[in-house]
């Protein structure tokens, strides 16, 4: 996902005539605006440790089964993209891995949880008679498009789902790990649900650039880790290949790739980089655990994402009252 540039050079054989002279002439001014083009565009800061340079290696979009690990890469130059039509990406093809992944139990436990406290919160809402402020959101829930649901879960903080949260635990941290250093540590966490009908998400980056004149390795990253298998018609997640890099943030159809990935397979990728949910065209809901780290370092705080007091408290959630079928298989076990 790197642009490196070269500088373009001609050679022309044996100029003998007008024409030719005229091409040599034409072949050095155009190296002239490569040069300059060059000199203007941003460069990774060579200034950075060996540590630091290891953010670097970050791929735009890929899952952890395909990351291959030759080491940091050099420092290159960016330029703006030719003007070349460009053929248009395909959906990666994921290697199913048996050590990066969640187990089928540590799914089931997920998916669980995750649909749990959707039907919890909705109920409470309902009860409550808080529809108005669901527009708003809560601390623990909040609407980011029709149908489209970000999800904050105590249950995630319990002993049971530290395969999560636990950095030596968690299967997809040597490969988080290699990208931000040792000292990456886990910010965030929480469920993106999207129920059947759910529309396509607005285009948009999780976080800015540190440094708007040169691009720096990166300093955060998002693991998103879907519940059910991926494909066309449940909404997968779009991603804008090579615009995490400073200046290239803009949506491109032409750089787009659709990672399908099966359930409990984690997607991993710099949190500069451009993304959108897609439409759930499915009958059935898609959630996705996602999970942010960064490094220990105080330079990176997302006050945005992650505030609390932006948000009104739901309080306490109200039971939902169980079923006829419910109640009766609780009496009969009863006696």
């Amino acid at each position: 996902s790197t642009s490196a540039s070269a500088s373009a050079s001609a050679s022309v054989d044996k100029p003998n005539d007008d024409v030719a002279m005229k091409e040599v002439n034409d072949s050095e001014d155009q190296a002239k605006e490569d040069r300059d083009r060059d000199r203007d565009s941003p460069i990774v800061n060579k200034e950075s440790s060996p540590d630091t340079n290891m953010g670097s290696m970050v791929l735009s979009c890929h899952s952890a089964d395909e990351i291959e690990h030759d080491g940091p890469p050099q420092d290159v130059k960016l330029s703006k993209p030719k003007s070349k039509k460009r053929k248009k990406r395909r959906h990666v093809n994921f290697v199913p891995s048996t050590h990066w992944r969640l187990t089928p139990k540590q799914i089931d436990m997920c998916y669980n949880a995750v649909m749990d406290h959707y039907e919890k919160v909705m109920f409470t809402v309902k009860a409550k008679a808080l529809h108005s402020e669901l527009a708003d959101g809560f601390d623990v829930f909040r609407e980011r498009g029709r149908g489209r649901y970000d999800m904050a879960l105590d249950a995630f903080d319990a002993p049971a789902f530290s395969f999560l949260t636990d950095l030596g635990k968690a299967a997809w941290m040597p490969v988080v790990k290699k990208i931000l250093g040792d000292d990456a540590t886990l910010v965030h966490k929480g469920a993106f649900l999207s129920i059947p009908g759910a529309e396509t998400q607005v285009y948009h980056q999780d976080g800015v650039h540190l440094n708007k004149k040169y691009q720096k390795p990166c300093h955060a990253i998002n693991v998103f880790i879907p519940l059910v298998d991926l494909h066309e018609k449940n909404g997968p997640t779009e991603f804008c290949i090579g615009t995490h890099y400073l200046g290239y943030e803009d949506y491109n159809k032409d750089l787009i790739d659709i990672p399908l990935a099966k359930a409990g397979s984690p997607v991993i990728f710099d949190y500069r980089l451009g993304h959108r949910g897609l439409g759930n065209n499915s009958k059935e809901p898609r959630p996705v655990l996602y999970l942010t780290y960064t490094r220990s370092s105080k330079e990176f705080r997302d006050a945005v994402n992650f505030s609390s007091k932006r948000y009104r408290k739901l309080g306490e959630m109200v039971e939902k009252p169980l079923s006829r079928k419910e109640r009766a298989l609780k009496r009969t076990r009863e006696l």
